[in-house]
């Protein structure tokens, strides 16, 4: 767990055995060759491939991370890196083209599954290891590079934010690479990891990255059930690297370091830890010009967890340089969580701001708050109807996360399994068996046999 919070990756191996891994080789060359790339489709083309989802291996891995409710997102890709290929610049995967704020919190990750043995010069993914919390690489190129190679069957669990590329392919060997995206449904009570420790440490396989202690700190402690970051002046300062303390003024400063974006990462968590002065110094960060203090900002703030809500709340009301402000405010409100109820009034009046930023954030935090469900699923319902892609979308995630209490918006998600969008409608029907009501069943079991998939059914082999 260690290594995942620093490092945003752990690899995995399960015990299929190598004739597994090569049967699902063969279908992947047989179907690529006769129909192509199989996008979302691959797992019901490839069922087989849905086992190493269900070993315990990989489960338990998930649920660590994400929780024991977590999801598969419906989108999925089979990456097929052609011998001779020059590779593909260094990215973090997007949003379908929306800023979304990008969590700290584990709220999704993704894993990487080799179908076959792969080598460096077959072009591996790479990962640049502790960048999964930076939004910008370095000038000069320094961060660590780490390629993903292994046997048949490696899996790479990352975080979903992590820097990753594809390497240029210079050997003779076509090489398939699946991608698979997950979401967590709640924000943990307790670790969901058999933990052995009752503070923070680092992991004992610490690669050249840069130190974000307080950072991991936090998410370590938000992880085993603590959503805020308590610890002294002292301890805060010596973390960030100043052995006689810095002012709270000079860490607020550090926050507009715009080319250094560790340095006011670290001065945000710092402050998230030293009390309502320090909070006080966030909230005026909100105000900033710059959509990268702001940011920032709003990182400090939900480490700061519940102290920071009155404050937060107000700010709602405070004019901003920056019009997407209010969008960062609830990004903060959401990841503090339950606590934030009493802010669930006003975020639901955001659902009618003009910037579609502003709306998914607030939509979001809706889904993460949870409470009280009388309020939120019809506006989550009414969501579910926006203008904006994204916005529908995590209006049905909301709705997937509050399970059960969703039952009201039954008739809401049944209209969205139609949404011309693909993944409105699938995390549609995630929500309606989250709910699993016998109205909500009535509603997605036939739509489950209307769109059923044949996988026996291809081009070749049509009836």
């Amino acid at each position: 767990m260690a290594q995942f919070i620093s490092h945003g990756y752990v690899q995995l191996q399960t015990d299929f055995s190598q004739q597994f891994h090569q049967a699902v080789l063969q279908k992947m060359n047989e179907v690529y060759a006769s129909e192509g790339n199989l996008g979302n489709n691959l797992v019901p083309r490839i069922p087989e491939i849905q086992q190493f989802f269900e070993h315990p291996t990989v489960r338990g891995a998930l649920t660590s991370i994400l929780g024991p409710d977590y999801i598969m997102h419906a989108h999925r890709h089979g990456h097929f890196n052609r011998a001779g290929s020059k590779g593909i610049a260094w990215h973090k995967d997007n949003y379908w083209g929306n800023e979304k704020i990008r969590n700290h919190h584990p709220w999704s990750a993704m894993i990487f599954y080799y179908p076959q043995d792969v080598t460096e010069d077959m072009g591996p993914s790479s990962i640049m290891p502790g960048t999964h919390n930076h939004y910008k690489l370095s000038d000069d190129g320094s961060e660590y590079k780490l390629p993903i190679t292994g046997k048949a069957g490696t899996m790479a669990l990352i975080a979903y934010d992590i820097w990753h590329t594809a390497m240029p392919n210079t050997s003779a060997i076509d090489r398939y690479m699946l991608k698979f995206l997950f979401f967590r449904l709640e924000a943990p009570k307790h670790p969901s990891w058999n933990n052995r420790r009752k503070v923070w440490e680092p992991s004992s396989n610490k690669l050249p990255i840069m130190d974000h202690s307080l950072m991991w700190e936090h998410v370590w402690s938000w992880l085993s059930g603590s959503s805020a970051l308590k610890r002294s002046t002292n301890e805060a300062a010596r973390a960030h690297g100043e052995s006689d303390g810095r002012s709270i003024q000079q860490l607020a400063d550090c926050l507009s370091y715009e080319s250094d974006e560790a340095s006011s990462l670290d001065a945000a968590y710092a402050l998230a830890s030293l009390g309502q002065d320090a909070i006080s110094a966030l909230i005026g960060g909100l105000r900033h010009p710059s959509p990268t203090v702001v940011r920032t900002s709003a990182y400090g703030l939900a480490a700061a967890g519940a102290e920071a809500l009155p404050a937060l709340v107000e700010a709602l009301d405070v004019p901003s340089e920056n019009r997407d402000a209010p969008g960062y405010i609830a990004y903060a409100l959401g990841e503090i969580g339950e606590s934030a109820s009493h802010a669930v009034p006003r975020l639901i009046e955001l659902l009618q701001d003009d910037s579609a930023f502003v709306r998914m954030h607030a939509i979001e935090a809706l889904g993460m708050i949870r409470q009280p469900a009388e309020l939120l699923v019809p506006a989550l319902g009414e969501a579910l109807q926006d203008e904006d892609d994204y916005a529908r979308f995590t209006a049905g995630l909301s709705l997937a996360r509050l399970g059960a209490e969703a039952g009201d918006a039954v008739p809401a998600l049944k209209r969205a399994l139609d949404d011309p969008n693909r993944y409105v409608s699938a995390i549609a029907s995630t929500a309606l068996q989250r709910i699993r009501s016998d109205e909500a069943l009535d509603v997605l079991l036939p739509f489950l046999q209307t769109a059923r998939w044949c996988p026996k059914t291809t081009v070749k082999s049509m009836y």
